[in-house]
């Protein structure tokens, strides 16, 4: 039971209050662990204080006058003890994935994780107490018969001799006492305050207690500050499972760390690093003993730890010489770094939010959303298909994997390898191709097409609908209203025109002229303000104005993460769930302090829209005039995808979503050169589909895996296929077929909104199937004509030779001016 006193005597004779416990570490003493007052140690201490006051010129003698002032001195400097309660200890923080895989230390002065005594192995206690204090449990705080035989040491051959200081001592020396104090220049002072503060400090705590402190104190070298971190950092194990033979090792390390570093003298094998054991005679504990020529200072420090052991009874002869015998296997001394790219991310995150001082110093549990076998998965995904690309001049690769209706960042791998670098070798170009350490999925660059499926979102939020037609025709647009003849002439990717279209067929092809139509119908504002509903955050921040009407083709720059999270917003039916890297941090003491609650996300989308949109993106045959059916954007589970290139081959995009995971891939160079000609289905299209079809093995044979996908969703059933919303607020209704490979479809996806505003009907047919009848809704607006060529417009640039057809547009579009262009298979006139 603890000693129930409010007040105590202290050394130099008054009567005080008893101090508080130091929170988590430090205990009261055991009522029957005090020793017994005995007062000769106290006479021979003012001896002793006597000689040293002489020695550094203090004022006093022996007897009455040394004993004034020790009591004086002592009074002095009890309130420094103080500094124990308000002492913080720093402590490592660690960062995890979501499985409790350690992913990354963050450590400034060095490592440190706090235990209590229970958590040391008694082995290590006992090596500890063998070699620093071995009358520890005994003593008042400081080995007076060490002193005296230290003084006389010094005595006898002229010089200082270091030593006598006991653990107590040590832990005032280490906590109490400032860095000037501890300097060489005042040593003798700095001894005489560790004597006394060491004896007031014994009266206060108990002796478990203060060897608690010390052995979370002390350093071991190679930055390992206290015994859990010297236990992990040289043998990969916690301090409570240590054996004999690497207790005595670590025990013997705080007395001169860097003599006794064990790593610099550890041999290698292709097993890793040790020293090897030594084979001891019977009388290896004689003082004459002499250990080989070649033994290493730690190997030495280890035999000297153990006749220790023995001498005091803690460890048999037997046990010592087996331990001592024993190879010593060291730890990789490479700090584990895994996923850098999204720990740096995570670490930037927390610095802003708690500051870098508690973040590297303040015992931080941190718990990622992040699957490292994903995230290798992805990496390997990545760094395979650059690899076989590298002959076209594209060098790296960023990936993101998103979670819908959480915004959990399942992986993020910033490069395809994190130690590579490659600087370029083409003509005419500077800096590196490959910057391995560079994130790039936080970069901004150029989306090219990615962005289209926003911009028709904002056209319907403005009243378009997916019947509303599209002319994909020359036509240029005023640049300014300044009326200096400048225009923007936007252009297909394949170089041809395709006459009217809507937006199913126009998204799914990526055709241009139609984006920038529906970006001009929108409105500029009001598209900037979508995207921002969406996800766009970081990107597109120069105001609507800079980028004009060249945005819905890539004209502006956002970061691989925020483009996914818009994707990532979409397939969670319109409702903005931002990245989320955090699932749970701890402080040093187990407090929570955040800890991801799912939630509902932000309203960003009608989900009437984001289902009609979804169902676009997913829609394989509507891709089939340019694509083809069955491109490797058809996956072989239902998905829908976008793809996106600039036009000058500098950055390709794939970006797409299931039900339950959205991938958002990005490729190209470092440097922002070219390369020869890899668009987006060749560069992150195939990526985004091995990474895609690799998930879908896992969801489906994984256990693990199918419950975290499935974890967002009702009754925890992972989704396999696109739904409508439930609410009857989408339905399939009759529309006029257009001509062309751009047609050919009679029904179309409706909000109930859209049909009420163009004064249409519901009685639509079901959504599994088309209309075959063309008299299910009144077609008569078009008629289909032939196409001539016009004689002496062929030009040198015609992209469609074969043809040589020209035709003018029947109509202007969005108030531009309409151009002679290539040919079109077909168009269409008003009857």
């Amino acid at each position: 039971m603890y000693q129930d006193r409010s007040t105590r005597r202290t050394t130099s004779g008054r009567t005080a209050p008893r101090r508080p416990l130091h929170p988590g570490l430090l205990r009261r003493r055991r009522a029957d662990s005090k020793p017994k007052d005995n007062p000769a140690p106290r006479i021979a201490l003012l001896v002793l204080i006597g000689s040293l006051l002489t020695v550094v010129s203090l004022a006093g003698i022996m007897g009455t006058t040394a004993y004034a002032s020790y009591a004086n001195i002592a009074t002095t400097l009890e309130p420094r003890l103080e500094t124990i309660e308000d002492h913080e200890v720093f402590q490592t923080s660690r960062i995890f994935d979501r499985n409790g895989t350690l992913l990354y230390e963050f450590f400034d002065t060095g490592r440190r994780t706090q235990v209590s005594l229970a958590e040391v192995s008694p082995l290590l206690i006992q090596a500890t107490i063998a070699i620093e204090d071995k009358t520890f449990f005994t003593n008042t705080g400081i080995d007076l018969e060490g002193m005296l035989r230290t003084i006389y040491q010094s005595i006898t051959v002229g010089a200082e001799v270091g030593g006598a200081s006991t653990i107590t001592q040590q832990v005032i020396k280490n906590i109490v006492l400032t860095e000037e104090e501890r300097s060489f220049e005042n040593r003798y002072q700095r001894k005489m305050k560790e004597i006394i503060l060491a004896q007031e400090m014994n009266e206060i705590y108990s002796k478990e207690a203060i060897l608690e402190l010390y052995l979370n104190e002390i350093y071991y070298g190679n930055l390992a500050y206290g015994i859990q971190a010297a236990s992990e950092v040289y043998f990969t194990t916690s301090a409570a499972d240590l054996t004999l033979a690497q207790a005595a090792l670590l025990a013997g390390l705080p007395q001169l760390p860097s003599q006794y570093d064990p790593l610099l003298y550890a041999q290698s094998d292709e097993n890793g690093r040790f020293i090897p054991g030594l084979v001891l005679g019977d009388s290896w504990r004689d003082l004459d003993y002499l250990l080989p020529d070649d033994t290493p200072p730690p190997k030495w420090r280890q035999v000297a730890v153990l006749r220790q052991m023995v001498d005091e009874g803690y460890v048999t002869d037997e046990q010592a010489r087996r331990a001592i015998a024993e190879d010593l296997r060291f730890a990789e001394q490479e700090v584990p770094l895994n996923a850098p790219h999204f720990v740096f991310y995570v670490r930037r995150l927390l610095e802003e939010t708690y500051g870098q001082q508690l973040l590297t110093s303040g015992g931080l549990q941190i718990t990622t959303t992040l699957d490292l076998d994903m995230q290798r998965m992805v990496q390997q995904k990545a760094r395979d298909h650059i690899t076989e690309l590298e002959a076209r001049n594209i060098h790296n690769a960023a990936v993101v994997v998103m979670q819908p209706n959480t915004g959990q960042i399942l992986s993020m791998v910033g490069s395809i390898d994190y130690n590579a670098v490659k600087t370029t070798t083409t003509a005419g170009q500077e800096g590196n191709v490959l910057d391995g350490q560079v994130n790039v999925t936080v970069r901004l660059r150029q989306p090219g097409s990615a962005l289209k499926p926003f911009t028709y979102l904002s056209a319907m939020e403005q009243g378009m609908t997916p019947e509303t037609v599209l002319w994909d025709v020359p036509t240029e647009f005023p640049i300014s209203s300044s009326g200096a003849g400048e225009w923007y002439a936007p252009r297909n990717y394949n170089g041809r025109w395709n006459g009217p279209v809507r937006i199913r067929t126009s998204l799914a092809n990526s055709l241009n002229m139609p984006a920038v139509l529906a970006l001009r119908y929108a409105g500029m504002e009001h598209t900037m303000s979508l995207l921002h509903r969406v996800g766009i955050r970081d990107g597109l921040n120069q105001g609507a104005s800079f980028y004009g009407l060249s945005l819905t083709l890539g004209g502006g720059e956002v970061t691989p993460l925020e483009l996914t999270a818009a994707y990532n917003t979409l397939a969670s039916g319109g409702r903005y769930y931002a990245p989320q890297p955090i699932l749970k941090i701890t402080d040093s003491d187990g407090n929570v302090l955040e800890e991801y609650q799912p939630g509902e996300g932000e309203p960003a989308l009608e989900p009437a829209l984001a289902a009609i949109i979804t169902d676009m993106l997913s829609d394989d045959q509507s891709r089939r005039a340019i694509w083809g059916l069955n491109s490797p954007l058809k996956l072989s589970q239902p998905s829908a995808v976008k793809t996106g290139t600039t036009n000058d081959w500098r950055d390709a995009w794939t970006l797409g979503y299931t039900p339950f995971v959205t991938v958002g891939v990005w490729s190209g160079n470092n440097n922002n050169e070219p390369t020869l000609q890899v668009e987006s289905l060749l560069g992150g299209g195939i990526i985004w589909r091995n990474v895609m079809e690799e998930l879908f093995v896992w969801a489906n044979t994984r256990p693990n895996y199918r419950a975290m996908f499935s974890a967002p969703f009702p009754d925890g059933t992972l989704p396999s296929a696109f739904t409508l919303p439930t609410d009857g607020s989408v339905v399939r209704h009759p529309i006029c077929e257009l001509p062309g490979p751009f047609g050919e479809y009679d029904t179309e996806l409706f909000t109930v909104a859209m049909l009420q505003n163009t004064g249409g009907t519901t009685t639509a047919a079901p959504p599994s199937s088309r209309s075959t009848n063309p008299n299910s809704v009144q077609c008569d607006a078009f008629e289909r004509i032939r196409v001539v060529r016009i004689p002496g417009s062929a030009t040198s640039n015609d992209t469609d030779s074969a043809a040589e057809t020209r035709a003018t547009a029947m109509q202007s579009a969005a108030n531009g001016r309409p151009t002679v262009g290539p040919s079109m298979a077909w168009i269409t006139r008003p009857n």
